[in-house]
């Protein structure tokens, strides 16, 4: 009697467990359900909102919205509401490195972007909520975290076949982009970004030691450490078809940028079929430099690097221009875009190519 009774008990205690085993396992299959629900949901274009900075609209080749946002920046605490927003609306996203050294906090201890906090979301990194990446990094992997898929693809890589060269006459040598922070000539946010630093010690080079004319956007009222002054212009900030006018008037670009993401005046100047004159040492948009488009240089070897980029524009030896119609633009990066995104995001919208909306 007594062990029918403990076989009872036994049997009891059996059917317990067995019970909250298949709750548990009913558990587990509602909630893979559910953080499946947003992945699966059939986002449409029309459901997706036009978005401002740092997010961004992908269009196809008609200038609509698809059906996926990019993320481009550190965000603030409203950027982040709106992301998670997104996020739990079934809005999939891609991250895209244009600005500094996103994903990675930036160097320049001016802003914010410096700060853990704005790369993070709810205690997650920001690529935790990403499918994948479109990078300028030569070594992606000290800038991106986790092994999310990656192509080396850039916003510069689009829309800059737009502009065409105008035979205008040639009134500088060089021209280059150094803006400063509320009409205040102390590096700060803009001088830290444009590396004012190597920036003038260039134009001493030019200007001084090699007697070339340049032009210095966006540092007017400014003094630059330079003897020969009657060599060097300087203006306040252009607008784009101004800034686009000043360029086709100048034998080519110096860019001394250092924490910069593909900079778009090196692809905006490369259609005006101006070589670049660019730190070996930049961020992003090294890709854009070979012996078709211009030269590399450092602190070092300034002068040595200019006369060669003077000697070959007399040889006509770049074709800027042609290298990046060839290579880039809305067409060839677009396909590459929409091949990236296909495979990872499948349920992409149908279209012959996508690009980002400039």
């Amino acid at each position: 009697m007594r062990k029918k009774k403990i076989n009872t008990i036994y049997y009891f205690i059996l059917l317990i467990v067995l019970l909250i085993l298949l709750l548990i396992v009913y558990i587990c299959i509602l909630n893979i359900k559910n953080s499946n629900t947003i992945q699966n949901t059939k986002i449409k274009p029309k459901d997706i909102p036009d978005v401002k900075w740092p997010f961004i609209n992908l269009q196809d080749e008609n200038g609509k919205n698809i059906n996926i946002l990019g993320v481009c920046a550190h965000l603030d605490d409203n950027n982040k509401k709106d992301f998670l927003k997104y996020i739990d609306n079934g809005i999939q996203f891609i991250g895209i490195t244009s600005y500094l050294s996103f994903p990675k906090k930036c160097d320049n201890t001016h802003g914010s972007c410096h700060l853990d906090k704005n790369i993070k979301i709810n205690n997650k990194y920001i690529e935790y909520y990403v499918l994948g990446w479109c990078h300028c990094f030569r070594e992606p992997d000290k800038y991106i975290k986790g092994n999310k898929p990656k192509i080396l693809l850039s916003e510069s890589d689009f829309n800059a076949e737009r502009l065409k060269p105008d035979n205008i006459q040639i009134k500088y040598d060089y021209i280059t982009v150094q803006p400063i922070d509320n009409k205040e000539c102390e590096v700060k946010w803009n001088g830290y970004n444009k590396n004012w630093g190597l920036a003038e010690k260039s134009i001493q080079i030019l200007s001084d030691d090699l007697n070339l004319k340049g032009l210095i956007v966006g540092r007017d009222n400014c003094p630059i450490n330079i003897k020969k002054k009657e060599n060097i212009e300087t203006t306040d900030f252009l607008n784009f078809n101004k800034f686009i006018e000043k360029i086709n008037m100048s034998k080519f670009i110096l860019l001394p940028n250092l924490e910069d993401a593909s900079p778009r005046v090196i692809t905006e100047a490369m259609c005006l079929n101006k070589p670049l004159f660019v730190n070996e040492n930049i961020l992003g948009g090294w890709k854009y430099v070979n012996d078709k488009t211009g030269e590399f240089f450092n602190e070092n070897n300034i002068k040595i690097q200019a006369e060669k980029i003077l000697k070959n524009i007399n040889n006509k030896q770049y074709t800027p221009r042609e290298y990046y119609v060839n290579n880039y633009g809305n067409v060839n990066s677009g396909k590459r875009l929409k091949q990236f995104i296909q495979s990872i995001y499948p349920e992409l919208s149908t279209c012959e190519y996508v690009k980002f909306s400039i």
